[in-house]
């Protein structure tokens, strides 16, 4: 039966492809993204906006948006300093996740039993976010609800994130269990080494060893500590903080504020400030084909079979401090994507080698039954199933690289600060006022994007205690290019 149903769908897909329909699932992602991702890098964030419409517009086949859309179009929209349409456009992305989590809750093995990605690709799987990517969303939810002083929105979400990770990770212990079970029922090898060829020592760094998870990252627990903490709720905040030490140890940020949680308060003409420093881009995912040894009538055959790769196109640059009006804050990082996709890479790679040797042996059951069947069809299907062999290349490619802050009480008004970046020195202004101010930057390589959706408050209005006022819109840096300044640049380091 199984193999019957191979063929039925090897026959469909191939007709898609040949016919070279706008829903075909062979969608190349990564390479569509490349210019939105270089039109960022440039600070032209309203074009990358624009582009990303083009390239998403309806078709006959494809009238809803995908989860993609949601991510990257809430990212550039944010960076653009809209943060309620980035808001709204995440909103969108999670109503989709929290989809996946229902189904998982009601029938787990609808999703761990895709019988697509066995016949034909894991690219013909409805893209549900890479594990990283469902966690990092509510994480920058949070934060836009912060910024937008929507606190009892960041409260729910920041309560969402810790029950998204554990969702995950049942999800994931179930399908390692009917992995084992399928992979002792078709007698295939998931080891990973059998993959010559493959750079296997990727994901096999000190760092990515370090990581507990591919999923969980420290920024989002810091952030909740932080928020808890300036709202003068200290014994929630030190749950967030030994959360984001566990996930990130030896941070000697997150070791200072669980030490003196609830100590240090500012005075009333100060802030307890929060810099965002966002850098660089999420790694892409790339098709890497390797010949493997595949059993079939005729004996064993090498057969070229694709498996995704993690590519880092530029290392993010990361400040080794920030200077507010002459006063030096160290910057420490406390996430990084790129070490986390590749650790959950590492731990999926035995499923996507079960899957992918599989699905070689039943495209050759499914080739030889068409070919004795109609030679027309044999052939349709010998190129479905050279043109489908490929690794899911799809991410949020918008996501920043790594997320490290700088934190300092500091006295409200403007500020100047002054930054080193990868092309220079970039210097600017924020506003601090009120108990805590959050200040989002992000360097993406050739441009600096500093905003202040407002200066953070006690409810939702964006008032501020001591009358100042929140850097409007038109004033704030949008893909600022930044010129170099050698000669004062303070040292910094890539961390």
């Amino acid at each position: 039966m199984l193999r019957k149903n191979g063929l039925g769908v090897l026959l469909a897909l191939s007709t898609a492809v040949l016919a070279g329909c706008a829903g075909n699932p062979m969608r190349q992602y990564d390479g569509e993204l490349k210019e939105t991702v270089t039109l960022v890098k440039t600070g032209a964030v309203r074009q990358a906006v624009e582009l990303l419409e083009k390239n998403n517009a309806p078709s006959v086949m494809t009238q809803d948006k995908d989860l993609l859309y949601y991510f990257e179009k809430g990212e550039l929209l944010k960076l653009a300093n809209d943060y309620a349409e980035s808001r709204d456009s995440w909103l969108k992305a999670d109503a989709i996740v929290q989809q996946w989590e229902e189904e998982f809750r009601t029938n787990p093995q609808k999703l761990i039993g895709d019988l697509g990605s066995y016949l034909i690709s894991d690219k013909t799987r409805r893209y549900d976010g890479q594990d990283y990517e469902k966690v990092m969303l509510s994480s920058r939810l949070t934060l836009d609800h912060l910024l937008l002083g929507s606190f009892d929105l960041a409260r729910i979400e920041m309560k969402k994130t810790y029950e998204r990770e554990k969702l995950i990770e049942s999800f994931r212990d179930k399908e390692y269990d009917k992995l084992k079970e399928d992979g002792d029922k078709q007698k295939v090898s998931s080891d990973p080494k059998q993959l010559k060829g493959y750079p296997l020592d990727d994901l096999d760094t000190p760092e990515v060893r370090e990581l507990k998870n591919g999923f969980q990252n420290a920024f989002a627990h810091y952030l909740a500590g932080y928020f808890f903490e300036v709202t003068g709720e200290p014994s929630l905040a030190e749950p967030g903080y030994r959360n984001a030490l566990q996930l990130a140890p030896h941070r000697q940020i997150i070791q200072q504020s669980l030490k003196n949680v609830g100590r240090k308060k500012p005075g009333p003409r100060e802030s307890d400030v929060l810099f965002v420093v966002e850098s660089g881009f999420a790694p892409s995912w790339k098709s890497l084909t390797i010949p493997l040894p595949i059993p079939r009538q005729n004996g064993v055959v090498l057969t070229p079979l694709s498996f995704p790769l993690i590519k880092s196109e530029n290392s993010a640059f990361v400040p080794a401090s920030i200077s507010v009006s002459g006063r030096q804050l160290p910057v420490e990082t406390l996430t990084n994507v790129d070490t986390m996709a590749r650790r959950l890479l590492k731990d999926q790679m035995p499923g996507i080698i079960l899957r992918t040797v599989v699905r070689a042996a039943l495209k050759s059951v499914a080739q030889e039954q068409a070919n004795k069947a109609n030679p027309i069809a044999g052939l349709a299907v010998g190129i479905a199933s050279v043109v489908t062999e490929q690794a899911d290349d799809r991410s949020w490619r918008t996501l920043p690289e790594r997320i490290s802050v700088a934190r300092a009480i500091l006295p409200h008004g403007k500020q100047t600060i002054e930054f080193q970046t990868g092309a220079g020195i970039y210097r600017g202004e924020v506003l601090i006022g009120n108990r805590f101010t959050i200040v989002p930057i992000r360097l993406t390589g050739g441009a600096v994007y500093l905003a202040q959706a407002n200066v953070a408050v006690d409810g939702a209005q964006s008032v501020s205690a001591d009358t100042t006022t929140p850097l409007p819109a038109s004033t704030a840096t949008k893909g600022k290019r930044v010129k170099a300044v050698p000669k004062t640049a303070p040292k910094a380091a890539d961390q």
